[in-house]
């Protein structure tokens, strides 16, 4: 069930840079992620409702594989270091994610998929957009131990 218990979820395993992966979980021990009020959730917990909210942005977007550039397409299929994680999102969510990550033209290896390579992609975006959120606030990333 989601956080507020209201969903079914479902899990499903994604590939995903090992910089991604140790990124999530920097977010994660900074408390950038947050875990909901109220409750602690094991960091798993924790990944996943970050990627529900990923994916629900980015179907409110209306985003799609087929809308990245065959170049970034590309670059993203040229990776390597990737890890397997399970992430566990709605029964909604999965089904819209097939249909956008499936939008593609380009053929995808058979050791990756189609929707690995829409979360690598979305996560690739929202580490960059953290980056420049933290370049505006120089201060926004300090920590005090």
């Amino acid at each position: 069930m989601d956080i507020f218990g209201k969903e079914a979820l479902v899990e499903i395993p994604v590939l995903i840079l090992q910089e991604q992966k140790t990124w999530l979980e920097m977010m994660v021990k900074k408390g950038k992620i947050a875990v909901p009020p109220g409750g602690s959730l094991p960091e798993g917990s924790v990944i996943s409702i970050f990627m529900r909210t990923l994916l629900w942005d980015s179907q409110d977007r209306g985003q799609a594989l087929e809308m990245v550039t065959e170049e970034a397409l590309q670059e993203t299929l040229r990776e390597t270091g990737l890890v397997q994680i399970p992430i566990q999102i709605t029964e909604d969510q999965k089904a819209w994610l097939v249909k956008a990550a499936g939008s593609s033209r380009v053929a995808i290896p058979s050791e990756d998929s189609s929707i690995s390579v829409f979360i690598r992609i979305l996560l690739t975006n929202a580490i960059e957009n953290q980056k420049a959120l933290e370049q505006a606030d120089p201060w926004a990333d300090d920590d005090e131990e």
